[in-house]
């Protein structure tokens, strides 16, 4: 008989931001996520989420989807390794990147990495100088 400190909860795949310092995650359980080569991926873009969290106020109206740092969690089938795909600035914060595996329920070794789709207006900026 399990307890409720036992209870496990399966792996979540999904997008990020960071808004005014506020953590915005849209997810689906592994199990229902889309299967794309040897990998296992959250189902829609961060243009279309927020778009949607724009009409219903979960985002600010009058910003576009890449000014905030952002990023996305996915899994790989053949090594069985979760990989958290994230702007440089996001990377840096440790106690982000565990916010962000404690709400996904992702174990304690993923892969970390950049990617040029996820890039920050303030990082876009940065990288010019």
């Amino acid at each position: 008989m399990m307890n409720s400190t036992q209870i496990r909860f399966e792996p979540r795949l999904g997008i990020f931001w960071l808004v005014n310092n506020k953590l915005l995650i849209d997810s689906v359980e592994l199990s229902q996520s889309e299967q794309y080569y040897d990998y296992r991926n959250y189902p829609h873009s961060h243009i279309d989420i927020w778009e949607q969290w724009q009409r219903i106020g979960k985002a600010p109206p009058e910003s576009p989807y890449e000014e905030y740092p952002r990023g996305r969690v996915t899994y790989d089938t053949k090594t069985k390794i979760f990989m958290l795909f994230a702007d440089k600035c996001l990377l840096k914060r440790r106690d982000l990147i565990a916010k962000i595996k404690e709400e996904l329920h992702l174990p304690n070794k993923i892969t970390l990495e950049s990617d040029s789709h996820y890039r920050c207006f303030d990082c876009l900026h940065n990288d010019e100088e």
